[in-house]
């Protein structure tokens, strides 16, 4: 009894299975066959668009070709209507230069004629030749005069040049200054910065190394002790000198005209640089 149980069971499994695959075997059968209907419709309507293009394009080939043609006949019409306009210009242009050149020897002749009759030649004065001694001396002096020109001119020029350079480093220096001490006395600026002289001009014076010994040493020998005439303790001067270095941490430049400036202002001896 059970195993006819199983085998009914096994059997309505399989028909109910096989109705279903039935079931959707139609299905794809439909959907098959509407997508190829799809297709054949879709490859209609393309066929129809290209050869609506085709005919499209061929009405253009033929309308450029008509313009082209159309613009080439002008073009040569207008050129052999400018190439007879020419030969007739030059053919008239020949006669007249014809007539021109018969008419010529015949008025030449006639006006040297009446020249001949009315002219009669004048002798003409001959210059006076000045002495050899009296343009030497002119010439020697007209090249002297040059030379001197040339040379103040080119004193002038590299004065000019200086000033200018000059007035670039003073502009860069009261821009320091000012960063850190918050005012300038230009007046006073302008006096450091000649007292320095060309030294601004190479890398290795313009700037004061705080770290080096021996600058700082050069920097209190040479400008407290001789040039403001500090007679001073070195400890005293030595701690106004690293102050001006704490004061200008920050910078990595230290201009020398900045520095000076400021040991100048500590000790109040501005007029020592006039």
């Amino acid at each position: 009894m059970k195993q006819l149980a199983v085998v009914r069971l096994t059997k309505s499994i399989f028909t109910k299975a096989g109705k279903k695959m039935k079931v959707k075997k139609e299905q794809w059968a439909k959907e098959a066959a509407l997508s190829v209907e799809e297709t054949k419709r879709r490859e209609a309507e393309f066929k129809e668009d290209f050869k609506v293009l085709k005919s499209g394009l061929e009405k253009k080939k033929v309308s450029l070709k008509e313009r082209v043609d159309s613009t080439v006949h002008a073009g040569e019409e207008a050129v052999k209507t400018a190439e007879e306009e020419y030969k007739k210009k030059v053919g008239s242009t020949q006669v007249a230069t014809e007539s021109k050149a018969d008419k010529a020897p015949k008025d030449l002749k006639e006006s040297t004629k009446e020249v001949e009759k009315n002219v009669t030649p004048k002798k003409k004065e001959a210059p006076k030749k000045e002495t050899s001694s009296k343009k030497s001396a002119s010439k020697n002096a007209e090249d002297t005069t040059k030379k001197s020109e040339k040379k103040a001119a080119k004193k002038t020029t590299k004065s000019n040049k200086n000033v200018s350079k000059r007035d670039e480093k003073i502009a860069l220096y009261a821009k320091h200054i000012k960063k850190y001490y918050n005012e300038v006395d230009q007046e006073f600026l302008t006096l450091v910065v000649k007292n320095l002289g060309p030294s601004i001009y190479r890398k290795d014076a313009e700037l004061v190394s705080c770290s080096d010994p021996k600058e700082l040493e050069t920097v209190r020998k040479n400008f407290l002790e001789k040039k403001l005439g500090l007679s001073l303790e070195k400890e005293a001067l030595d701690a106004a000198i690293k102050e001006v270095c704490t004061e200008l941490k920050a910078s990595r430049t230290k201009y020398r005209a900045t520095f000076y400036y400021a040991l100048a202002k500590k000790f109040k001896k501005e007029s020592l640089l006039s």
